[in-house]
């Protein structure tokens, strides 16, 4: 006889984790299927920088998200540590948009005007000496950069183990298996899923194995367009003092965390998916690094990784209702932002699954626009 639950979350990701989460505080039984464990691939190894809307404009459908799912990793920074003991290492930290050429300012200009004009926040345009006054050991080539003190950081293992024990602590079950396969019944709706342990009844499911999506749908007989973004990692011992400041340049990041390590990166490459690491990620890595902070030259490397990032042709994230089918429900697409859009990608599923209307609007991030 198969095991019954409320909901099947596919993936133990942060966006799993959290879905999982919400879903149990709204008393609902849940149980996770994970083929490896928690947090094992991209929500492991990520960057964890918080940043609601860099890189982003105000018509972007990404924007209302982002900014909902800053405002509830502000609640959870209070209290999963508080419930669950794992210290997340939530934190403010400023940060520098820099342009490291003349070319770049135009655009990053356009951003500093939106922000000043439409946030309360501490916003600032820096040139020259300006800039070197908050980090002088940037490159005093770099011509401009704009400040926001809008940014936060989580160690992304820390924060996605601690959705897992918050969501255990909810009575969420955590198995260690494979989904292989739907089942339906008459009306054309979820009814079941098969794993490589035992089958399960349930009336909705959620997918949320990020790059490894498509097989979703392939069992629905509807088409998931995801695929995998590789990218890498470095974590660097440094001489000096730490980082006061995160930076960002040309999809590019360098901060310093507690663990007094440099994390820096990243690459984007069309890998499939292999996450193996690679000499060339690795000195494509250093080798921007060193154009804006030189002194990183001397750096000694600790630890690099990789990981595969969920990405959607459009480059937004997919999220809501699969194709029609009752019960069946997807939230991934996330790309490099997994981090900061987690818990709000996970709460609006809840919503969905339980029938509240969502804090967001859900249909520019929809599955359906890949067929209008």
């Amino acid at each position: 006889m198969a095991k019954s639950s409320d909901v099947v979350v596919m993936g133990g990701g942060v966006v799993g984790c959290a879905a999982a989460y919400y879903l149990a505080g709204e008393g609902l039984s849940v149980t996770v299927i994970e083929r490896d464990s928690v947090a094992s691939h991209a929500s492991g190894f990520a960057y964890g920088g918080l940043t609601p809307v860099m890189g982003v404009f105000i018509d972007d459908p990404l924007v209302p998200l982002s900014r909902y799912a800053d405002e509830l990793h502000a609640e959870l920074a209070e209290t999963l540590p508080a419930d669950t003991g794992v210290d997340t290492e939530y934190r403010d930290k400023p940060s520098l948009t820099l342009a490291t050429s003349v070319d770049e300012i135009p655009e990053i200009k356009m951003l500093y005007d939106w922000l000043a004009k439409n946030h309360s926040a501490d916003v600032d345009w820096l040139e020259g000496n300006e800039l070197l006054s908050e980090e002088p050991r940037i490159n005093p080539e770099i011509p401009a950069g704009m400040y926001t003190d809008l940014s936060h950081e989580v160690e992304p293992y820390k924060f996605t183990l601690a959705l897992a024990t918050g969501a255990e602590q909810r009575g969420v079950e955590f198995v260690n298996a494979e989904v292989t396969g739907f089942r339906f019944g008459g009306d054309g709706g979820i009814e079941g899923v098969d794993t490589t342990g035992e089958s399960i009844d349930t009336e909705d499911v959620v997918v949320a194995i990020g790059p490894w999506s498509a097989v979703a749908g392939e069992w629905a007989g509807v088409k998931i367009p995801i695929s995998p973004l590789k990218g890498q990692i470095l974590r660097l011992a440094a001489p000096g003092e730490p980082l006061a400041i995160s930076m960002s340049w040309k999809g590019n990041y360098a901060t310093t965390k507690p663990d007094r390590l440099i994390w820096a990166g990243t690459t984007e490459e069309e890998a499939g998916f292999d996450e193996s690491l690679t000499t060339d990620g690795r000195n494509q890595i250093m080798e921007s690094l060193v154009c804006v902070l030189p002194y990183l030259a001397d750096a000694r490397l600790s630890r690099q990784t990789a990981c595969l990032r969920p990405v959607a042709p459009d480059g937004l994230p997919i999220l809501g209702a699969v194709g029609g089918i009752p019960g069946l429900w997807i939230a991934t697409g996330t790309g490099r932002k997994g981090i900061l859009l987690g818990p709000g990608m996970g709460h609006v599923i809840s919503d969905l699954i339980v029938g509240k209307a969502p804090s967001i609007d859900v249909w520019p991030l929809s599955l359906d626009r890949f067929s209008e």
